[in-house]
């Protein structure tokens, strides 16, 4: 395969079946599913404290008791 000059490509990768390795998608069965702080919704919040997990309040389900 003939890379083309103005195409990004990961440094180093030669090999079309090497890169396409890294472009396979992640196993959902290794992945984990949490709420998070409404921190990642500010992009000046960049450290690890947005991917922690949170406890959630107990939402209440009607508008009128």
């Amino acid at each position: 395969m003939r890379l083309k000059k103005n195409l990004p490509t990961i440094r180093g990768m030669r090999d079309a079946a090497a890169a396409s390795e890294l472009l396979k998608p992640y196993d959902a069965r290794l992945m984990r599913c949490y709420p998070v702080s409404t921190r990642v919704n500010q992009v000046a919040n960049d450290d690890e404290e947005c991917s922690k997990p949170v406890q959630v309040a107990e939402v209440q389900n009607r508008l009128f008791s």
